[in-house]
């Protein structure tokens, strides 16, 4: 071993004397020497030559007036080379010594005059990807300013390499504040430059030099100004991980003042546009880059600004820094709305941070708003506007008390503005305002007393006069209209517009709620009682109802509901109107009056009734809503009671939306929130009506109305899921609810059952006292169900259960996913039959309803989740003989939930049971030889079957997993009746399993196919060479293999069984050679030489006759591109040209087959070659041209294609004509 001093001996004679040498030399041992990294920059000469390379390159492309020569492309390689180096050592040391060198390299021509040059583009890449933050922070104060100028001048480069790696250089590098301030203070300090003044002239030469200390001057020249800005705010908005960005927002208004006001511009440029270079590559006019470089810094500013929202510790020390004022002259000056919306989009940042610095400026804020609404329109300039007033307006409410003068600025220039933009300007801008002086308002307007005196006894005569009103209404209008049933409704349509309903409006109009908000539940008692024909019964309502959904709406009611102002008042009629209109709907709804009322007032009676219901239910509390509904539940109408409960139902379920009905508000109030926390009124009436529910389902009177007793079980149901935090109440419930599930009638034990699942979600190991009798009513209702007999049950008998059966198994299942889910632990006694349930019972297992097997998978994936496996697997064990009896889908299920089970298995689980459960499965493989008459898919079971052990061997160690293993080879092998097809069908399943088995494990499960290549090498040669396997190995030459693959050629024509037991060996191997990478090849000299013929000979073999009518054995399409795929791989994974002359040889001799298939399965794998092994297969093609040149003269044009095919890769891959060869 050499020490470190002569170590740098011998690298710097190496150098020294490479130095010497050509081009191409100091290239070659440059790069053999690349992995010394930074020592060869330690030799003077190397940093010398580097220098001069870099001379060289600029005397090209910067035009000095000296002699020069123009870099090779081997200099331009070599000089890529030492920067690495430069770079690597810059980073080692510090970055002193060698960081001029790299931004040298870094700095180009700005006229862009050669931006594809390889002796330009080259290098300056080659130190973009070799710097990092490292490197960077390594660098002196001074240097990284320099390169990050250097930086923001690439960030626009015409070559799109440059652009690349500049942008990813920038995303490694850390840019301190600091240097961005630096760089913008510079910029700010120009006190000018020209725009335009060089279209049409001849530039200068002596600012195309890219000196450091020329940076400012090219900073303020020409338009390269202009990209240089374009180009540093992209990198602003792109770097958004800078620390300390606040301290940017002063120099960005700065540089933000300069470019608004024109500072820099001293020419016209709109007279002569010019086209320059983006930092997006693409062009763009002086006039567009301006504005663009304008929106830039606003959304660089609204960005940081957006920033402070979240670290508002640094409030204090910003609030100088944001000039508002040139934000407005700004959006005063700009013609363009884009920038507009910029600034506007900023201005609503700011106001969140420091609404007291836009207080100072909010006259000329609001002015500015207000104009540019007269021209922006667009559905963005709207959202900006709204945003920005969103913004603003709570500033200005905070200021002033009196909103008048906000409204006159926008007031004074409605009249500018497109008709359809004033109503949303108005309406956002009041909905702001209003929201903070609302309470005030609505005071001010209904506590104002009435002028006039009140003596007729309004309570007790408004309701009579509204009758009277709509009685005439009524009248009046059958006597206009026609006599058919759909003119009397077309002319009942515009009854709104009639003088009695205007008169009646205005007439509630003149009182107080608390006055004609009684006289609502009046009208309908007298329109009910009122004895009318039916015809005029229904318009009466009608009229009614669309007059109540109108007063429902007055805001007087829903600010004494908000307000609680006589709220117990306003709710005990609200409970009246209720249970009123819930009266007229059972009237409706009566089967004596269908065939009267005219057609269509029904539907329309019902929806106006359907909407009043919703407004009213929206503005109750939970007491006097519970209170009405017990009330409605003791009326004599049994229809009454129903209709009850069905409101109940659906309020409970949406008691927290308020939806639009018929294009109408709803009735609001704080009522929403007292729904989600009952108070102690509310539970006291809640309980009475549980009390009333469970009365009506045990109740035998009522059994002769089945459906009112099923609306009191989902009443139950619903209140279980909505208020699930009342345990005491359900469990009172429970044992009523579970009795009734042996009802006679199918529909009420489903409900019962559904009811039941709900409750023991809400109780939880509360619910544990009834658990017998709920397993036992559930039990008994599942065998109810069940079909008689053990015999395979087909999707076609099972199509015949009716649909109540249907939903009786769905809740049943929906019962026991609440108890496995609540009382899994519980369960150890009815684990058995609930398997049992699960797996055999032909509706779970066959699934012909989608929606019942969903919910069944649902049930069977909780079991295995939620029940100890040590509960759960001895049950499902045990159910093996009863599954394979009862057929397929129950033998598939129950694997799948063994899969599963498994899956939730810790260690020492699987340690206690992996034994048994392998076991079970490998018995469960031997099904395809014992073919039993229930088993009619035996591809999914063993599909299934597989999967599980697939699940258990991930689990298990190496010493755990060898021992099953080796007891499935000789499961396979055993000797079992019918020797030849028992231990093929066996050996089919063992290498499903071995082929799942390596697509699993990949490379851990290579090794053990060494213990597989005899059983490979006789199910791909059926036997007739295994005697010659020990041979094989120690011999290379293999005669008697060949012998025996003559022999087969003449007639190869495979059972179905061999065939697809010959495509699972086959893409079992496969998989080998794919993930066959560890240092003990499997693949190695010997075995390959063994596989070789039995591999090669699939070619020749003919499939069955018979394969198209068996779908579940591999098509020949399949088995060839595995034959295909597996032949590839196994030369990839040789490695070496040693193996793969003889495999190309065996495969191109199988090209002279007179077989149409095997000719074009061996040029199909010589198209492989070729593509897997390109240039290597090379020393390959002295053999193949001939047999090309056979296959090129083919009878068969599909052989003929192929080969020309593979003739023009191989010619383009040697780079010459075959053509010769041929």
């Amino acid at each position: 071993m050499f020490d470190q001093s002569t170590k740098k001996d011998i690298l710097r004679f190496i150098l020294g004397f490479a130095l010497k040498l050509s081009s191409y030399a100091k290239l070659r041992i440059f790069s053999l020497l690349k992995g010394v990294g930074g020592e060869v920059m330690h030799v003077k000469d190397v940093e010398l030559f580097l220098s001069e390379l870099l001379r060289r390159c600029s005397q090209n492309h910067f035009g000095l007036n000296e002699p020069y020569q123009k870099l090779s492309e081997i200099e331009v390689q070599i000089l890529c080379l030492l920067l690495e180096s430069c770079a690597v050592h810059a980073s080692s040391v510090g970055g002193y010594g060698f960081e001029d060198l790299l931004l040298k390299a870094l700095r180009l021509p700005l006229d862009d005059s050669s931006p594809e040059d390889p002796a330009l583009v080259q290098p300056c890449v080659t130190v973009l990807r070799k710097l990092d933050s490292p490197l960077y922070s390594s660098l002196e104060i001074e240097k990284q300013e320099l390169l990050f100028r250097d930086l923001v001048f690439l960030f626009r480069n015409g070559n799109g390499d440059i652009q690349k790696a500049t942008r990813e250089a920038l995303l490694r590098i850390k840019i301190t504040c600091s240097t961005l301030g630096q760089l913008l203070d510079s910029v700010l300090e120009q006190e000018g430059f020209t725009i335009g003044s060089v279209c049409g002239k001849k530039k200068r030469k002596a600012i195309k030099l890219h000196k450091s200390d020329l940076h400012n001057d090219v900073i303020c020249k020409d338009e390269n100004a202009l990209s240089f800005l374009s180009s540093l705010v992209d990198i602003l908005l792109l770097k958004k991980d800078i620390e300390n960005r606040t301290s940017l927002i002063g120099p960005l208004f700065k540089l933000l003042r300069k470019m608004v006001m024109d500072e820099w511009v001293q020419e016209d440029f709109h007279q002569d546009e010019k086209w320059i270079q983006a930092s997006s590559g693409a062009s763009q006019t002086i006039s567009s880059t301006l504005c663009y470089i304008q929106q830039a810094l606003l959304l660089i500013l609204e960005d940081i600004s957006a920033s402070i929202l979240t670290d508002m510790s640094v409030k204090d020390d910003i609030h100088d820094i944001f000039d508002l004022v040139l934000l407005v002259e700004c959006a005063r000056s700009t013609k363009d709305g884009i920038t507009r919306n910029h600034i506007f989009s900023l201005l609503s940042t700011i106001a969140r941070i420091l609404p007291d610095k836009i207080l100072a400026h909010i006259l000329d804020i609001l002015t500015v708003i207000g104009e540019s609404a007269v021209t922006q329109f667009d559905n963005h300039s709207q959202h900006v506007f709204e945003d920005l007033i969103s913004a603003i307006v709570p500033c200005w409410l905070s200021k002033k008390d009196n909103a008048n003068d906000l409204l006159k600025i926008f007031i004074n220039i409605l009249p500018e503005i497109a008709a359809h933009r004033r109503l949303p300007i108005i309406v956002h801008l009041l909905r702001k305002k209003i929201v903070e002086v609302f309470d005030e308002l609505m005071v001010v307007r209904y506590v104002e007393p009435k002028t006039q005196k009140r003596t007729l006894g309004e309570q007790s005569s408004l309701g009579s006069l509204l009758l009277l009103l709509f009685h005439s209404l009524v009248s009046r209008k059958i006597s206009s209209c026609p006599n058919d049933s759909l003119g009397t409704l077309n002319c009942f349509n515009s009854i709104t517009q009639e003088w009695e309903y205007t008169l009646a409006v205005q007439i509630c109009e003149q009182y107080s709620c608390m006055i004609w908000f009684p006289s609502l539940v009046m009208l309908l008692q007298q329109i009910e009682m009122g004895g009318n024909q039916y015809q005029e019964l229904f318009m009466e309502l009608l009229a009614a109802m669309q007059f109540i959904l109108h007063r429902l709406q007055d805001p007087e009611i829903a600010f004494k509901l908000e307000s609680g102002e006589d709220s117990d008042s306003i709710q005990r009629t609200l409970g009246a109107l209720l249970e009123q209109v819930v009266c007229c709907s059972q009237l409706v709804d009566s089967r004596r009056n269908r065939k009267i009322e005219p057609i269509g007032i029904r539907e329309e009676l019902k929806e106006h009734m359907h909407a009043v219901l919703g407004n009213i239910t929206e503005g109750m509390i939970p007491s006097a809503y519970f209170k009405a509904i017990i009330k409605l539940m003791g009326h004599a109408d049994r229809d009454v009671r129903k209709n009850a409960l069905g409101l109940l139902c659906e309020t409970v379920n949406d008691n927290g939306t308020i939806k639009q009905r018929r294009g109408r508000k709803q009735l609001i109030s704080n009522s929403k929130s007292s729904w989600h926390h009952l108070d102690e009124s509310a539970l006291e009436s809640f309980e009475k009506m549980c009390s009333e529910l469970v009365h009506l389902v045990d109740d035998s009177i009522v059994d002769s109305d089945i459906s009112l007793k099923l609306a009191a079980i989902s009443g139950l149901e619903v209140l279980a899921n909505r208020f699930p935090s009342n345990y005491s109440t359900f469990s009172t419930c429970l044992t009523s609810i579970v009795r009734n599930i042996n009802s006679d009638n199918l529909a009420v034990a489903s409900g019962c059952l559904r009811t039941t699942g709900a409750l023991i979600n809400v109780l939880g190991p509360r619910a544990l006292c009834e658990l017998p009798h709920v397993m036992e009513n559930v039990l008994r209702r599942s065998n109810d169900v069940s079909f008689d007999g053990k015999t395979n049950f087909s999707e076609n008998s099972c199509s015949v259960v009716s649909n109540s059966k249907q939903s009786l198994l769905l809740s049943i299942l929906v019962t026991l996913e609440a108890v496995i889910d609540k009382l899994g632990g519980f369960l150890n006694p009815y684990l058995g039959d609930i398997i049992k349930l699960m797996v055999l019972h032909p509706q779970y297992a066959l699934g012909p309803n989608s929606k019942l097997k969903t919910k069944a998978d649902s049930v069977r994936r909780l079991v295995t989740e939620k029940i100890p496996v040590r509960l759960a697997l001895p049950p499902l064990l045990k159910i093996y003989p009863e599954a394979v009896s009862t057929g397929d889908s129950s033998l598939s299920i129950s694997f799948e939930m063994l899969a599963n089970l498994i899956s939730t298995m810790d260690r020492s689980s699987v340690s206690n049971y992996h034994i048994k459960v392998f076991g079970l499965c490998l018995l469960a493989l031997d099904l395809r030889r014992q073919h039993p008459v229930s088993i009619e898919n035996i591809d999914t079971v063993e599909k299934n079957v597989i999967n599980a052990m697939i699940v258990l061997t991930m689990k298990l160690t190496e010493t755990m997993f060898k021992p099953l293993f080796f007891k499935s080879i000789e499961w396979t092998e055993s000797d079992v009746e019918d020797r030849d097809m028992g231990i093929t069908n066996r050996a089919i399943a063992f290498y499903g399993l071995v082929n799942k088995l390596s697509e699993n494990h990949r490379s851990l499960f290579v090794p053990y196919f060494k213990y597989l290549l005899e059983g490979c090498i006789r199910y791909l040669t059926d036997g007739e060479d295994v005697k010659n396997f020990n041979s094989m190995r120690k011999k290379k030459k293999a005669k008697l293999m060949e012998a025996s693959i003559d022999r087969k050629e003449g007639n190869n024509t495979l059972s179905l069984e061999k065939w697809h037991l010959r495509a699972l060996v086959i893409s079992s191997l496969n998989k080998c050679f794919l993930y066959d990478t560890g240092s003990m090849k499997f693949l190695d000299s010997s075995n390959f030489q063994v596989l070789l013929k039995p591999i090669v000979s699939q070619l020749t073999v003919e499939p069955p006759a018979s394969l198209e009518e068996h779908p579940e054995i591999p098509p020949v399409q399949e088995v060839d591109d595995i034959l295909v795929s597996c032949i590839g791989q196994m030369a990839v994974t040789a490695g070496t040209d040693l193996l793969w002359k003889p495999l190309n040889h065996e495969v191109l001799m199988q090209t002279r087959s007179e077989k149409l298939r095997t000719r074009i399965l061996g040029l199909r794998i010589v198209k492989l070659f070729v593509e897997k092994l390109k240039e290597e297969y090379l020393v390959l093609l002295a053999e193949t041209i001939p047999f090309l040149g056979e296959l090129l003269e083919d009878v068969e044009l599909p052989v003929k294609s192929l080969a020309q095919e593979i003739l023009k890769q191989m010619e383009s891959m040697s780079g010459e004509s075959l053509a010769q060869y041929l």
